[in-house]
């Protein structure tokens, strides 16, 4: 379903581990313009709600240098050791996110 340039949609965003820790919640629903991105979503709403932590969501999802965030030519930022899943499924920052999408954020595990 597509939708017009200013509609309204939910998402639910789930984090763990460290981000759930630093933002002090499991889960939380975000209400975001038709045409917002996987991006817009880490950079600015994410942010927004968690005004007091935002500098620290920052630093510890985004890879930065000299205090800013390090940008890919495509104008996605450089995610640090994080994965972004989209329905279970790793997708580009660019992804235009979908009316009920739900979005993980998690450190990938790595064992020996």
């Amino acid at each position: 379903m597509s939708l017009r340039a200013g509609s309204r949609l939910t998402v639910k965003v789930r984090c763990f581990g460290r981000l759930r820790e630093l933002l002090n919640v499991k889960e939380e629903e975000y209400q975001v313009k038709g045409g917002a991105t996987l991006k817009d979503l880490l950079l600015k709403h994410i942010p927004e709600r968690h005004e007091k932590v935002s500098k620290s969501w920052r630093e510890e999802i985004f890879r930065m240098a000299r205090g800013k965030i390090i940008f890919k030519r495509d104008g996605n930022p450089v995610l640090r050791d994080y994965l972004v899943l989209v329905k279970g499924r790793p997708l580009d920052l660019s992804y235009e996110l979908r009316d009920e999408d739900e979005i993980m954020v998690l450190m990938p595990v790595g064992g020996g």
